[in-house]
């Protein structure tokens, strides 16, 4: 780690330290201005308890999930998800610290909006530090100068991406290469893999990027001369799809490993999803356990048969799970399925149908309002379950799947998806497919709490519900 990369971590910490605070006095006089008087007074202890145990929270998420200095190639959704993340974590945090210590009653506006601004600023300093950052690396300042091993059509591509994009500040000195066309190359022609060891020497070098191939035989030496030298080496994974699959280095069992993900999701954004998927879950069936009540005797009332229809569904990995809802079709639905294939609306192996004759009375009605999904609540807190996520399939349907539907598998199922808020029924199979596999590539803690608040409308709208 170099001084300067050293600097600017301590630099960052102290500007979100910074953050919180003024981010603390803001929401404290917003809170003042829009009630006409403050949470709790300045010479209160509970002011300077409030002040200390939430600087300290957040100082613990920013340490644990917060990355110094701004990463060089970060975007700024990326930006938004480590802010994002480090203060829904720091809350959390911070609210456990409350309830442990017993700190007093604090106003949920107070919170939310401290939660607010601290976000706001945070982003917006980030944002501020970026564009400075791609000013002054424009002009040449805070420069990495990189080598690249290879001549491949992947190296020529990372270096027409460098050169494309000056506000990264990196800069490529030249390339080492065995397959050398002078003609092409010209000045950036460095020598071959065999010098490899006295061009860095002659050179004041940051970093080296590989792009060879994996069976290149002289792959692990040239990481080795690089490792003797102490410069960080990347090595380009040519013919990894980024939207495919994550990738990252394990070190254990006397070996390293590459480890290949078919979801770029990181752990503590999964921990994220799933305490948000517990508290939700177990606040919802709080709040609508009088409307479960009343759904259930209506059931019962329409024909006498169960209260609930449990059916096994598909879920991670294949793990075969007993879904819940409220029972919507007739008791023999099942067996009656097969008399009606020959009417299914839905393409691929999924059945659908509009003016489906097993359809109860009552049912009806709850599959228009999506409550006979309610009980799926319980799925959720068993964990065979997500809020957010692709449907769950039976399994006479994942037997039918091609092998591009099987990564739909590779996260849990979930009451609401991309497909609900977008017209359900009324989209075709592969559509319905494309949006889940979507979901899947770009998930973020963020995009799930925009689904949840879509589905809402969505509902009421009742597009594509039958």
């Amino acid at each position: 780690m170099d001084r300067l990369a050293d600097n600017s971590r301590r630099l960052g910490f102290f500007l979100d330290i910074l953050v919180v605070i003024f981010s603390f006095y803001t929401a404290y006089h917003i809170f003042g201005s829009l009630r006409g008087n403050y949470p709790f007074s300045v010479a209160e202890p509970i002011y300077t308890k409030t002040l200390l145990f939430s600087s300290l929270a957040w100082m613990s998420s920013l340490v644990l999930f917060s990355e110094y200095p701004v990463r060089r190639l970060f975007g700024f959704k990326t930006e938004l998800w480590v802010v994002l993340r480090v203060n829904a974590l720091a809350l959390l945090f911070f609210s456990l610290l409350a309830f442990v210590l017993k700190l007093g009653h604090f106003s949920r506006l107070f919170i939310g909006l401290f939660f607010l601004t601290s976000i706001i600023y945070m982003m917006g300093t980030r944002v501020l530090v970026s564009l400075y950052l791609a000013r002054i690396r424009r002009a040449g300042w805070d420069a990495r100068t990189r080598i690249v091993v290879g001549s491949g059509e992947a190296a020529l591509r990372y270096i027409e991406n460098v050169e494309k994009n000056p506000r990264f500040g990196l800069r490529v000195l030249g390339i080492v290469t065995d397959e050398v066309d002078l003609e092409n190359l010209g000045s950036l022609f460095l020598g071959n893999t065999s010098t490899l060891e006295s061009v860095l020497t002659a050179n004041v070098v940051d970093g080296v990027v590989i792009a060879l191939p994996a069976n290149h035989p002289y792959l692990e030496r040239v990481i080795k001369v690089c490792e003797m030298h102490g410069i960080t080496t990347e090595l380009i994974l040519d013919g990894l799809s980024s939207k495919i699959a994550s990738s990252e280095i394990v070190h254990g069992m006397g070996v390293s490993r590459l480890v290949l993900s078919g979801i770029p999701h990181s752990a503590s954004g999964l921990i994220l999803k799933r305490a948000t998927d517990v508290a939700l879950a177990t606040v919802g069936l709080v709040v609508v356990s009088p409307v479960l009540l009343v759904i259930a005797l209506a059931i019962k009332l329409d024909d006498g048969g169960p209260v609930f229809f449990a059916q096994n569904r598909v879920g991670l990995h294949k793990q075969s799970f007993k879904m819940f809802k409220f029972r919507s079709m007739v008791v023999d639905a099942e067996e009656r399925k097969k008399a009606l294939q020959a009417y299914n609306e839905m393409s691929g192996p999924v059945f659908k149908m509009k003016n489906d004759p097993r359809i109860t009375r009552m049912g009806r009605f709850l599959r228009k309002t999506s409550l006979d999904e309610l009980p799926q609540l319980f799925n959720v807190l068993k964990g065979d379950m997500s809020l957010v996520g692709p449907r769950p399939p039976l399994p006479s349907e994942v037997d039918d799947y091609d092998y591009v539907h099987l990564r739909r598998l590779s996260v849990k199922p979930g009451i609401t998806c991309t497909w609900q808020i977008s017209g359900r029924n009324e989209i075709d199979f592969e559509q319905w497919m494309s949006l889940d596999l979507a979901y899947i590539d770009n998930w973020t803690f963020f995009s799930d709490v925009v689904i949840l608040f879509k589905t809402i409308p969505a509902i009421f709208k009742k597009h594509g519900a039958f």
